[in-house]
């Protein structure tokens, strides 16, 4: 009989919290590659520091997939199964996404003064919105809902064919490169971003850990191993590749930015894959290591953010907009440095005070952030029984 209710991965919001900050960073030092002499250490490290965060979208794509594969594959699927899950997704997914489109057109445009009329403004917001581009970082969103409308198509067909499963890994990166290929030489749609093959390594891998996830999350566990058994030389791998493909992103970031050398997109797109592709794996890894054997604080801080994590992804570039807007603190380098900081620091602070009173306190706060996590001492209180338990 086919398990009807999986219990829930608590690891899995550190590993939420861990991606939010990584977002945040890349957002709190974007500026840097645009204002910055490209001569000055500076630049480098900043540079790098933009460069290496930028697994933190890339991390919510894969464990979205965990999370749906390992919640429903495992289930009888039915007519009311499927319908339950759309309307979710609708109600809690894409009604927000419409409110913070309008939201970003509205600020972007000053209150609407760069449109000629409400038909000017109808043809934008409707094209914006079918592209995910309202705002910069809402293409995830926009890719999230493509794979929430594959989702039930992929889940029939690996139910009705298990032993493909076993292959999902490979697969994704062959289906995720030959659309690369495709569209670079004939097809050539410019917002190859927002398009959800693009990400099918990630999505394909996610369900593939979601689906085994029962009989591998001993490779979470970290605990002792032979030198050279199987699981070590796995992350020994892992590790390795991920540390090149870190550098090698980070190298082509510079060499353009700093020099004006223009790379192959193939080559963009390579290194942008593995790089996203094994962080996640990492961030993964070091979550579950962090929930294991992390101090209290940091565990149950990680996991809060987690959980407030998709309604911080939302609001978290408004702050950065009118911050930067009205706030700077001088031309030393100390003071630009402290600016930066306090910029990461505002979008965070500033997310976590709108985001947790409207999800707990504001009735219908869902239309905004989506649906309510559970609240954290409920939450704290299952992570230290886990804890004990192992």
């Amino acid at each position: 009989m086919a398990i009807q209710k999986k219990a829930p991965i608590y690891e899995l919001n550190v590993v939420r919290g861990l991606a939010i900050l990584a977002v945040l960073m890349v957002h709190a030092t974007s500026i840097a590659a645009v204002t910055l002499d490209t001569t000055s250490m500076s630049f480098f490290a900043y540079n790098a520091y933009n460069t290496f965060f930028r697994f933190g979208t890339a991390t919510f794509i894969l464990l979205s997939s965990f999370v749906l594969f390992y919640s429903y594959y495992h289930r009888d699927i039915s007519r009311s199964l499927v319908t339950n899950f759309y309307k979710k997704r609708m109600l809690y997914i894409l009604i927000p996404y419409f409110v913070f489109s309008l939201i970003y057109i509205t600020v972007n445009s000053r209150m609407f003064s760069n449109y000629a009329g409400f038909s000017d403004f109808l043809n934008d917001f409707g094209n914006k919105l079918m592209m995910g581009s309202a705002h910069p970082h809402l293409y995830f969103v926009f890719i999230s809902v493509q794979f929430y409308l594959l989702f039930p198509l992929f889940l029939v067909f690996l139910k009705k064919f298990p032993k493909v499963v076993k292959h999902l890994i490979w697969i994704g990166f062959v289906i995720q490169f030959a659309y690369s290929l495709l569209n670079h030489f004939y097809i050539k749609y410019p917002y190859v971003g927002s398009i959800s093959l693009s990400y099918m390594s990630h999505y394909l891998t996610g369900a593939f850990i979601g689906i085994y996830y029962e009989s591998i999350k001993q490779w979470f566990s970290m605990k002792v191993r032979p030198l050279f058994s199987k699981q070590r030389l796995v992350i020994l791998g892992i590790a390795v590749i991920w540390v090149f493909a870190v550098i090698g992103h980070i190298y082509l970031y510079y060499m353009q930015r700093a020099h004006g050398v223009s790379f192959d997109s193939k080559i963009f797109h390579l290194f942008w894959s593995l790089h996203t592709y094994f962080s996640a794996l990492v961030t993964i890894l070091i979550g579950h290591w962090i929930y294991k054997f992390g101090k209290p604080f940091i565990v149950n801080s990680l996991t809060y953010l987690g959980m407030l994590s998709f309604g911080i992804y939302l609001i978290h570039p408004l702050f950065l907009l009118f911050y930067r807007q009205y706030v700077y603190f001088g031309n030393e380098m100390w003071q630009y440095h402290l600016w930066i900081f306090s910029c990461f620091v505002i979008a965070l602070v500033g997310s976590i005070l709108v985001v947790h009173p409207v999800l707990y306190k504001m009735k219908g706060g869902w239309i905004f952030f989506g649906a309510q996590p559970k609240r954290l001492k409920a939450e704290t209180k299952a992570n230290a029984n886990a804890k004990q338990l192992n």
